[in-house]
């Protein structure tokens, strides 16, 4: 990891984008101003610009004047106050994340801001793992919300969850070829068809492309979810129809998002790691992760890139 020594050079170069895991709990405004707070306390610890001098004459008028340099106090920090603060810098995400959903999120410093709007518009796909639990159901499908119905699950198999899963996701599949925005039968969308998966047209509307049970151990189990523009509590709403399809009830207890793109949890900074080097370093690995694959940030086709 490379050390940086001089503020001035680590501003300049504080321009990209950045990948961190967000815990449960923790907003995502909290994520921005912890991230920021602790760059600004960074910067502020390094060597910085020599304080600038004020240029004094003095002397009496009709004689012969001297010239000082002496220190000018209203460049000093413990009069105008910090040199970086939080104001002097931009940040935005690229896809928001829940408050209680934990995982990717992807942020942008400074000129990375330009690259958090282009991986928003290219809407690409997100992988969750989605944790639900049978027994009860809520009135906010989480785990939080008022118990609104209780029932049995003895009946509930692991070979019943994949075989509603699998229809739930080919029901998605289907609609994800009606809001392509071409018609059904027409050879556009055979021919889109062909080449694999495509994106909705309609950026609003949710669209599960992969769901699959990857444990189950009554009444807890998990569904690994791969969709396009879904938001955590769209996310809800599958496992409680999940509970409603298997004559049962469920509610969610957790969410977490481990892949966005081609960025996956190893690339994550967690939060002991919110530090200038370690922000720099991951700012380094996420800009040769996009030249690597330029169709992140701008697709050539209709066809979903993962």
């Amino acid at each position: 990891m490379v050390k940086i020594k001089d503020a001035a050079l680590a501003y300049k170069i504080l321009n990209g984008l950045i990948c961190v895991y967000k815990p449960a709990c923790v907003s995502v405004r909290q994520v921005q101003h912890k991230i920021l707070t602790n760059l600004c306390r960074d910067l502020n610890n390094l060597p910085d610009r020599p304080q600038e001098k004020r240029v004094e004459i003095v002397g009496a008028t009709n004689a012969p004047m001297k010239v000082k340099l002496l220190p000018n106090f209203a460049d000093d920090p413990l009069v105008c106050g910090p040199r970086y603060i939080q104001k002097d810098f931009r940040c935005s995400w690229a896809t928001h994340l829940g408050l209680f959903s934990s995982g990717i999120l992807l942020l942008g410093i400074n000129d990375g801001t330009k690259l958090t709007y282009l991986l928003n518009t290219a809407r690409l796909t997100r992988a969750f793992k989605v944790h639900g639990q049978l027994g009860k159901a809520t009135d906010t499908y989480f785990w939080n919300g008022r118990t609104m119905e209780r029932s049995t699950y003895g009946h509930v198999s692991r070979e019943k969850i994949d075989r509603i899963v699998a229809n739930m996701q080919a029901a998605h599949q289907k609609t994800m070829y009606e809001l392509s925005g071409l018609h059904i039968d027409s050879q556009t969308t055979y021919e889109m068809a062909s080449q694999g998966l495509i994106r909705p047209a309609n950026s609003k509307l949710p669209v599960v492309y992969g769901i699959k049970c990857i444990h189950f151990a009554p009444p807890n189990f998990t569904l690994e979810v791969q969709s396009v523009n879904e938001y955590d509590k769209y996310l809800w709403t599958l496992i409680h129809d999940l509970g409603v399809q298997l004559k049962s009830t469920a509610h969610c207890t957790g969410v977490q998002c481990i892949r966005h793109g081609k960025f996956d949890i190893p690339l994550a900074l967690l939060r002991k790691h919110w530090t200038l080097d370690h922000i720099l370093n991951n700012m380094d690995e996420c800009r040769q992760l996009l030249e690597d694959n330029e169709n992140l940030l701008k697709p050539k086709s209709a066809a979903l890139s993962v």
